[in-house]
């Protein structure tokens, strides 16, 4: 490689850069393993830095899984010179890989992954939190990474997302050598006289990347007398742009059909049922990453018993068991995921959203008349959640306000024993309500049912009785008293023949 072919190594990487926006950053951590993929991109970023084409600070990050003995060390020590020699901060971590894959049963290749991509986001948050710069993180794949990856996916059933990949960005990742092929790394390298380490398993067959990058590609590419990296990249820009599309379009489908319920994100059934499958299962898989932060283990299988549980038809509640003890959840046109035990809080969230409280375990609280002073109010919370109630005596003049947190209590129906705020966890069944102007009343849990409320969020519904009557749920009604004008006047129609000022404890509940 002249001279000038490694300057334009340089422009290549820094046009494809750019073109990406891969260096939209205050720092770049640099992956290096030693190979000459790793050694290279650390090079070439130093480069670019040097000649003031980026802004990026540069540092190195290396995971030593000591999975090779002897050679793990050296390799250490070749990437720590190469950092003293470029001037590049270098941090080192090392893993005990063999012992995490045996632990949890996977692979090492896989542990290595896993343990590496941790540590690189961890150190990468250390690095915001010290300088206050965002920080990305460069690794080394390539042109013949993609072509392996293709194949590879291709053969496991990929959909798009498995045959364009790997990306120029994920997340924080940056890969700015996806224009190159290895062999241009590697002659770089030579051509400057810049040392790497070459890792002898990657040069036999062992290994289902090996056996594509080592066997079957050499033999495809005597067959077609062309390098079959070159027609995959093709291949893998063309579903790029399909890509591209059909990932905006999904986002629009899956913003338009989301709503977050107490920082909680769930999906209309309804809005997902019409979508074309391809979107369908984009907007299941969003809501997934969404709510616990990866894709990792949510398999065709997991979104097959999603799409069965959007499109049966609602029977109240339905959960499914879904990968790591989290849970699908549908209750009518609701549908989101939660973690192990988590249920419980989705229904609550989806049982305020229609205008009811909840407190999470027993929220009894007795309030007494003689607590209440005439001319003042008293404040007090409702255990085990986030409301607070303020009491007070009024008289019952015509300008009042009226709201679903707010209700004018008769002064009878509290003068002797008070009445008790709670719900189904501080009381016991057989709770009955009368509507205001009704003849007949309802046992709660029945009337819950016709409410559709989930039927896990009923023992946390916030209600206030007295004597093992219903005399007012919040986002329903009332038994006595009035909640509104139209309520108001009945109340007045049916106590006309009182003389002097009816007085009311009015009770109004605050959220936190």
């Amino acid at each position: 490689m002249k001279q000038e072919e490694t300057v334009e190594i340089f422009d290549r990487v820094l046009e494809f850069s750019n073109s990406k926006g891969l260096f939209d950053c205050g720092i770049i951590v640099v992956g290096v393993s030693g190979g000459p993929d790793s050694v290279a991109l650390l090079h070439i970023l130093k480069g670019l830095r040097n000649c003031f084409d980026i802004d990026c600070d540069i540092y190195a990050l290396m995971c030593n899984h000591h999975l090779r003995p002897g050679a793990c060390d050296e390799e250490v020590e070749l990437v720590r010179q190469l950092c003293k020699e470029n001037l590049i901060e270098l941090k080192v971590l090392d893993f005990d890989c063999k012992g995490f894959a045996e632990m949890n049963h996977i692979s090492e290749e896989t542990a290595g992954r896993i343990l590496r991509y941790e540590a690189f986001e961890q150190y990468a948050l250390a690095l915001e939190k010290a300088t206050g710069k965002t920080v990305r993180v460069a690794i080394a794949h390539h042109k013949d990474d993609i072509a392996e990856t293709m194949m590879m996916n291709l053969f496991r059933g990929s959909g798009l997302e498995g045959l364009v990949n790997p990306k120029p960005v994920s997340g924080r990742i940056i890969r700015p050598l996806l224009c190159l092929k290895k062999s241009e790394l590697v002659d770089y390298l030579d051509t400057l006289g810049v040392s790497y380490a070459v890792d002898q398993t990657n040069l036999t067959t062992m290994g289902t990347r090996n056996t594509w990058r080592n066997d079957i590609f050499p033999k495809i590419g005597e067959y077609y007398n062309e390098d079959p990296t070159v027609p995959l990249a093709r291949t893998y820009n063309l579903l790029s742009d399909d890509l591209d599309f059909v990932t905006k379009s999904s986002l629009e489908s899956y913003a338009a059909n989301r709503t977050v319920l107490s920082g909680h994100p769930v999906l209309s059934v309804e809005g997902i049922r019409s979508l074309h499958p391809a979107m369908k299962s984009r907007a299941i898989r969003y809501l997934w990453q969404e709510t616990f932060g990866d894709l990792v283990d949510f398999e065709e299988g997991n979104l097959k018993d999603c799409f069965s549980l959007c499109d049966g038809q609602a029977a109240g509640e339905t959960v499914l068991d879904m990968p790591f003890g989290r849970k699908a959840y549908r209750h009518e046109d609701v549908f989101g995921f939660a973690e192990a035990g988590k249920t419980g809080e989705l229904a609550a969230q989806i049982a305020e959203n229609m205008g009811f409280l909840t407190a999470e375990g027993d929220a009894k609280l007795e309030i007494r008349l003689e607590d209440i002073p005439k001319d003042g109010q008293i404040t007090v919370q409702i255990p085990n959640s986030a409301l607070k109630l303020r009491v007070s005596r009024i008289e019952n003049k015509g300008e009042l306000e009226y709201n679903n947190l707010l209700w004018f209590c008769p002064l009878e129906a509290i003068r002797e024993g008070g009445i008790t705020a709670g719900n189904y966890n501080g009381s016991g069944s057989g709770l009955r309500m009368r509507r205001a102007g009704s003849a007949g009343s309802k046992e709660l849990n029945r009337l819950m049912t016709d409410l559709k409320i989930p039927e896990s969020a009923r023992k946390q519904i916030v209600f206030f009785e007295k004597d093992g009557e219903i005399l007012w749920l919040p986002g329903f009604g009332h038994g006595v008293g009035f909640t509104n004008a139209l309520s108001r006047e009945k109340y007045i129609a049916a106590r006309a023949e009182k003389d002097g000022p009816d007085e009311l404890i009015k009770i109004a509940i605050e959220r936190q």
